[in-house]
């Protein structure tokens, strides 16, 4: 039974592998997984310049997220993360940092991944 609720799914991603001739070894793959997303955006950065008559504004904005999944999840960072929100908006993330958070007897409890 997982720590947490885990009421989303994602699509992983995963390139095939090929050997030093460009032969293919693995497949691409592509499997789902449930797990948690923590989404959020934050605007970092608003200025604005004069150009002659006319002023420009620009805004920066960054979205991360943090994604759970149970126990040992495999996730590497070269795979590609799609998720699809409850208003059908779809993502595709890459993660920055992988994380596990491992029980007294050392098996991996949950699996964190940023992005």
């Amino acid at each position: 039974m997982p720590i947490m609720p885990l009421k989303q799914t994602v699509t992983i991603r995963r390139e095939g592998e090929v050997d030093r001739w460009g032969n293919e070894l693995t497949p691409p793959t592509e499997f789902t997984i449930k797990c948690r997303v923590q989404e959020g955006a934050k605007l970092t950065r608003r200025t604005s310049q004069q150009s002659g008559a006319t002023q420009v504004l620009s805004e920066e904005v960054v979205s991360s997220a943090q994604i759970f999944f149970d126990k040992f999840a495999d996730i590497r960072l070269d795979d590609e993360i799609l998720y699809t929100d409850e208003s059908g908006n779809q993502r595709t993330y890459v993660p920055i940092n992988i994380k596990r958070t491992r029980g007294m007897n050392g098996k991996a409890m949950l699996t964190e991944v940023e992005v």
